[in-house]
């Protein structure tokens, strides 16, 4: 008696490059990016609409990860700024976030500050300040965010050390401190949740006290 068996046929080439661009737009966030630009463009209707979507480019783009450190993750993600309501979507901003093997997700400002010389042409400067350092909080503590709890869809908390973005976690049993993100998709935020296994053990810590002065973020 003879058994015949079926071999999987690998991925289309087609398949696999709809695939990889899917990923590469998911990980950079490029459609809610220029769909904001855009956004913001048709709501001013500048004079010179090109130079502004220079302006939204030089300034907002999310900026590259440092190359001097191991990273584990790294990606595009909505960050709540402080202070602000989740359940509102202007309260969010895109951002460069990456975690580094020594357990510190940190938070990009923005790519360049912007602004015009005295014969009117535009001057792109690198930004001053340097991106945000979280220490995860021992026990990486993270969960999903339902469709209640915001806006954005994909969102996700992720207990830290207090910092400037960091939010205190109404719904979280020991009101740890939280980082409020938001992926462009499921499988995104799975990544993030699979680079955050490798901190999820023990006991969590207490909640600090946040320093008196925190530096300012920039919208």
């Amino acid at each position: 008696r003879t058994h015949s068996s079926v071999a999987m046929a690998d991925p289309a080439p087609d398949d696999a490059a709809a695939q990889n661009l899917d990923s590469y737009m998911q990980q950079h966030q490029i459609q809610p990016f220029v769909q904001e630009m855009l956004t913001e463009l048709f709501a001013a209707l500048p004079e010179d609409p090109y130079e502004y979507l220079t302006y939204h480019l030089a300034a907002k783009r999310p900026v590259r990860p440092p190359q001097d450190q191991n990273l584990i993750q790294s990606g595009v993600l909505w960050v709540l700024l402080p202070g602000s309501n989740p359940m509102s979507l202007e309260h969010w901003r895109l951002r460069r976030c990456w975690l580094t093997d020594q357990g510190v997700i940190c938070v990009s400002n923005e790519a360049a500050e912007v602004g015009h010389d005295d014969s009117g042409s535009m001057v792109i400067s690198p930004p001053e300040s340097a991106p945000q350092d979280y220490s995860l909080e021992k026990g990486a503590i993270h969960r999903e965010l339902d469709e209640d709890e915001a806006a954005r869809a994909f969102a996700f908390t992720i207990a830290v050390k207090p910092g400037p973005l960091a939010h205190k976690g109404d719904k979280e049993k020991s009101g740890r401190w939280i980082l409020q993100l938001a992926a462009s998709s499921q499988e995104q935020r799975s990544e993030w949740f699979n680079a955050f296994a490798p901190f999820s053990q023990g006991d969590a810590q207490p909640s600090m006290v946040p320093p008196k002065d925190l530096p300012v973020v920039q919208e």
